[in-house]
């Protein structure tokens, strides 16, 4: 990046951006941090040595340095022009209405340990999958960050189109792939498996699963599928069964109708019948809505599928799911609700535990932007700084005392009342169950001196398991 590109970066952050202008760091050294530590990949430590500014500076003011930029996605993301039928250029002419391309991309990341399944791309890399799009002059028109390493292009492609702030295709185009006909085509000359065939399969795939033959992403180890072809000869004699492109063509298969139903289940609104093996859906609004984005998903509504189970633990549990997925205007929404959402528990954000390691000169700095001009003339005429500071720092902490108590006193109240309903609810399954009234007192008087017997009470599953429990507590068998 030159000088100029540089400037005009830092004048639309400190014009449109809504960058955190308060006198202490300037623009231009905000930018340049966020700018070296997203070019060179570099540690909160080593900014902090290069900068000479504490580490929860760096990291405070990196947030808001992104929380800035993501508020130029509409002016950083153009729209794009296709490439007009007249176009004479001998690079573009045979591209008519053209957009753009796309493609996604691996970006390692940091997971927590139990999400590492998800993240484990087929090149074994723990990596988020991140599509990107862009004009014919390399020009970014949209991006779609968020997507586990496990999940396939083609999945994170459908999820941008389905987004009502995704990716946006003009009525008239498409975006290129497999035509129907040719899908069609290609799928006439199946072989059709039967029971006995899918039965071994399946009982081999099971087996090899337990041996530790499936990889952290899903799929299943080198060598896997030719391993499964010479067990099928076995098993089922003469079946002619191949690895290319009976067997392979058949886990692909099941994969897909698994993914599909997985995806469903993981949808409000869906849920799984375990007696009809299906998918059930609340309203029928939810399922139009649903199919509308989803066209692989029309046909298993209520559709008899016996095999998700065996199909959960074949393909792995772990799956992409892309909730950490987020485009631009939906990241932007999410930081504007977060800067006004009011809560009535926060603590101002002039106190903070960290703000206690910041240097001398950062915390008087912070504190004399959020004074009044009256204040700042009364500050310049103290002949003693040291005190006129440690009485600014008593006011503050006491402002923030009062609002703690008052905060404190607040959740007090919320988890008295969320107690007392607590109570309620009990006292209505007493009244359910077949009991005097003088021994529902005693209950009860039994469960607010003893709140770890009220939890069992809880717990327990029938009436007939709570009526068992409370002749036992009437018998003193809970007594002291």
């Amino acid at each position: 990046m030159d000088r100029r590109t540089f400037a005009v970066l830092c004048e639309l952050l400190r014009g449109t951006g809504r960058l955190k202008i308060d006198g202490l760091v300037s623009v231009e050294e905000q930018v340049c941090m966020f700018l070296h530590i997203l070019a060179h990949h570099v540690k909160n430590r080593t900014i902090h040595n290069r900068f000479q500014r504490s580490g929860e500076t760096v990291s405070r003011y990196f947030n808001s340095v992104l929380c800035a930029v993501l508020q130029l996605h509409n002016i950083l993301l153009i729209s794009p022009d296709p490439v007009p039928e007249n176009c004479t250029d001998e690079k573009w002419k045979w591209f008519k209405n053209c957009l753009g391309a796309l493609d996604g991309t691996f970006i390692q990341v940091h997971v927590p340990e139990v999400d590492k399944p998800r993240f484990r791309s087929r090149k074994g890399e723990i990596a988020t999958n991140v599509l990107g799009v862009c004009s014919r002059d390399m020009i970014f028109t949209f991006v779609l960050p968020g997507w586990e390493g496990s999940a396939s292009d083609s999945r994170v492609l459908r999820d941008a189109l389905s987004r009502p702030t995704g990716l946006k295709v003009p009525t008239g185009m498409d975006v290129g792939g497999i035509s129907e006909v040719n899908e069609q085509e290609r799928r006439g000359g199946r072989r059709v498996w039967t029971k006995e065939e899918e039965d071994a399969l399946l009982s081999i795939l099971d087996e090899i699963v337990a041996n530790g033959g499936r990889a952290d992403c899903g799929s299943f180890k080198s060598g896997t599928v030719k391993n499964i072809e010479t067990r099928m000869a076995c098993a089922i004699p003469n079946c002619g069964l191949k690895a290319v492109p009976h067997i392979e063509s058949k886990l692909k298969f099941w994969k897909k109708q698994y993914g599909i139903v997985y995806d469903m289940l993981n949808t409000s609104g869906f849920g799984w019948n375990d007696v009809r093996k299906c998918i059930e859906v609340d309203s029928d609004e939810a399922w139009k809505s649903y199919v509308q984005h989803h066209k692989q998903a029309e046909g298993f509504r209520g559709k008899h599928f016996p095999l998700y189970e065996r199909l959960a633990n074949i393909f792995g549990k772990d799956r992409a799911n892309g909730k950490a997925a987020q485009t631009p205007d939906q990241q932007a929404t999410d930081f504007d609700e977060g800067d006004n959402s009011g809560n009535e528990f926060e603590i101002p954000e002039s106190f903070s535990p960290m703000s206690m390691n910041q240097s001398q000169s950062d915390f008087y700095g912070n504190q004399a932007a959020s004074q009044s001009s009256c204040r700042k003339r009364l500050r310049s005429k103290s002949t003693d700084p040291i005190a006129s500071s440690m009485n600014r720092f008593s006011d503050m902490m006491k402002e923030a005392m009062e609002k703690t108590t008052e905060a404190f006193k607040e959740f007090g109240q919320i988890l008295a009342t969320n107690k007392a309903n607590e109570y309620e609810r009990i006292a209505h399954e007493l009244q359910r169950i077949d009991i005097r009234r003088v021994d529902q007192v005693r209950v009860m008087k039994m469960f607010v001196q003893k709140p770890v017997i009220a939890g069992i009470f809880k717990a327990s599953d029938s009436d007939e398991d709570k009526q068992q429990f409370i002749m036992e507590i009437l018998a003193g068998e809970f007594d002291d």
